[in-house]
């Protein structure tokens, strides 16, 4: 019993001592000389064409580099994914990309759709998942919820005979 004593005592001791030495930490102390507000450039800009070019000319300079503009075929599948449609004539800017090459983009698309499908498939399951474990009955269902299926049905079946006749 005696060695725990003297343990505890130079725990004691040793975490007085810490004590004395370690002052406040603070992470903002030492940003920026520790003065005034944190020089962050553009931290609060908006989409203007001034902010933008702002923010260019700055990632130039900070870095070295230039900075490259998306290919169009990175521009339709940002505009895939956002909310909102792909615009008509958006299939011969995308024909005329010289930035791939056809092949290219018929390859990059099949994957872009195997992702899709793959994101899809997840949520289903999961949905399927749920509906069986909480016992949600399909007549619990929205109207709106069984037009999608029907929807959906018809797309997916659509969709099917396009990638049939895009892979022959």
């Amino acid at each position: 019993m005696d060695y725990l004593n003297k343990f505890k005592q130079y725990l004691n001791k040793l975490d007085e001592e810490l004590e004395d030495e370690i002052e406040e930490a603070n992470v903002t102390a030492n940003m920026d000389g520790g003065e005034g507000p944190a020089k962050t450039p553009n931290a609060f800009s908006d989409n203007s064409k001034k902010s933008k070019k702002k923010q260019k000319d700055n990632a130039t300079a900070s870095t070295g580099f230039d900075v490259v503009n998306d290919s169009l075929y990175m521009k339709m599948m940002k505009s895939f994914n956002s909310p909102g449609q792909l615009n008509e004539g958006s299939y011969q800017d995308y024909k005329k990309d010289p930035t791939s090459t056809p092949q290219q983009k018929v390859n990059r698309g099949i994957a872009e759709v195997n992702k899709m499908l793959g994101l899809m498939e997840r949520t289903v399951n999961n949905n399927l998942r749920l509906k069986t474990e909480m016992g949600v009955q399909s007549n619990h269902f929205w109207k709106s919820t069984g037009n999608r299926f029907a929807k959906i049905n018809e797309r997916m079946t659509r969709i099917a005979h396009r990638l049939k006749e895009l892979s022959q």
